[in-house]
């Protein structure tokens, strides 16, 4: 008769033997280049100015001086708390509404500029 409290403990050390043989071990060395870290830092850098110097404006008209004056007043009037400027880009006057941080921010102010202002859009300024 065989015993197999003995084909399990032969069984066992059958298996666990090759494991504890060729286990390895978790040591990674890693080489990399110093310049990688510079530019990385570059990149950072630059990442952050761009996000410091973005935002979100509202352009409100496009046009003749006579009519960006009327919507720049309009607005000043139906939109007080939020600042707005006129500026020119030849041949045209633009007026643009607010600077905003948070696209989300600047999309529910839209709809709410919207009904008061139908033609009025979204602009990301660098």
């Amino acid at each position: 008769m065989i015993n197999l409290g003995a084909n399990k403990l032969f069984l066992g050390l059958f298996l666990a033997i090759p494991m504890l043989a060729f286990s390895q071990e978790g040591k990674i060395t890693v080489r990399q280049n110093p310049i990688i870290d510079s530019l990385m830092a570059i990149k950072i850098e630059n990442d952050r100015a761009i996000y410091n110097n973005q935002y979100y404006t509202i352009q409100l008209y496009y046009g003749n001086y006579a009519k960006a004056q009327d919507k720049m007043t309009l607005f000043k009037g139906s939109f007080p708390q939020i600042e707005v400027n006129l500026s020119f880009e030849t041949p045209n006057y633009k007026v643009q509404a607010g600077k905003f941080k948070d696209r989300l921010q600047a999309e529910q102010e839209l709809d709410t500029i919207k009904n008061s202002f139908p033609t009025a859009f979204l602009l990301t300024k660098k």
